[in-house]
């Protein structure tokens, strides 16, 4: 496969003013689970248990502290899920994200936008404004590809 793209230093336009964009359009820099936003067990067991409501994620708080998916393999990454078939797919395709992809949005991509999607109308009402902001719109990435593959 080749990986010229698993670098972040071959990724830079999505590295600028602190914006951290993953290969699926994720917002990594706004997710709480971000190393860069892991300060303390507390964080931790905050977004364990805002996901678990959420989500339904059982999520062991001992691992919330992703390095994300724009760090290199060989760098033995910590991410949060593990092997990510939209990431597999981004990098044998040589594209910095899905967004630049042709046949975005695949089927793969809508299974992985409505894990997301699917849970904001019923979030709006049982979450609170800070949940929503840490917990559901930096997973809200469709806009953000639509707007890339437009380029």
């Amino acid at each position: 496969m080749d990986k010229s793209y698993e670098n972040d230093m071959q990724y830079p336009e999505y590295m600028e003013n602190g914006d951290v964009r993953g290969r699926c359009g994720f917002h990594c820099r706004k997710c709480p689970a971000y190393k860069e936003n892991i300060h303390s067990d507390t964080d931790r067991s905050r977004v364990h248990l805002t996901w678990n409501k959420i989500y339904g994620l059982d999520v062991p708080p001992s691992v919330l502290n992703c390095d994300g998916c724009l760090k290199p393999d060989d760098e033995h990454p910590v991410r949060i899920g593990g092997d990510c078939e939209i990431r597999n797919c981004v990098l044998e395709k040589n594209l910095a994200h899905c967004g630049l992809c042709a046949d975005f949005p695949c089927d793969l991509m809508e299974r992985h936008l409505a894990s997301v999607e699917t849970v904001v109308p019923e979030c709006r009402s049982s979450c609170s404004p800070e949940e929503f902001r840490d917990f559901i719109e930096p997973y809200l990435c469709r806009e953000f590809l639509e707007s890339e593959k437009n380029k």
